[in-house]
């Protein structure tokens, strides 16, 4: 994929936030699946099962992106995460400093993203789930820490 040269005298400062983001994204999925995996996560029986949940998920929405050879890094990672927090004897997940990265940030922005919906008076099933799902997210976000 080729990058696109843009102007930025005419970007306004968000969207100059949200493209530095976004490449700074794309760095760490090229360096997934690269480096040694030295730091340990500690991850209890309810999140190794969120986890589990939570990656399939993240795998379905990376199947459909145009990544080429990276995708198959990042999608061989997402196997390995899934097979830790499926398995009932290994409590503790090996990444190296770029995966721990990705996974922190990933988490990050699901927690920044559930906190910016809005809903309706109505939907209080919804809002009682979405808060249920952030303080899931946070738990993990703290074995992480």
């Amino acid at each position: 994929m080729k990058p696109q040269r843009v102007n930025p005298n005419m970007m306004n400062p968000m969207e100059m936030n949200n493209m530095s983001a976004m490449m700074g994204m794309m760095n760490n999925l090229q360096r997934i699946g690269k480096g040694k995996r030295k730091y340990k996560v500690t991850l209890d029986k309810n999140s190794k099962k969120f986890l589990a949940k939570f990656m399939e998920e993240v795998k379905k929405q990376f199947a459909t992106s145009p990544l080429g050879a990276q995708g198959q890094n990042v999608s061989e990672f997402f196997s390995y995460v899934k097979g830790i927090a499926d398995s009932k004897d290994q409590t503790e997940l090996m990444l190296s400093f770029e995966e721990y990265e990705f996974l922190k940030r990933m988490l990050i922005d699901s927690i920044r993203g559930m906190e910016g919906m809005e809903f309706k008076w109505y939907q209080f099933v919804k809002k009682g789930m979405i808060k249920l799902m952030t303080k899931q997210y946070r738990e993990i976000l703290k074995q992480f820490k």
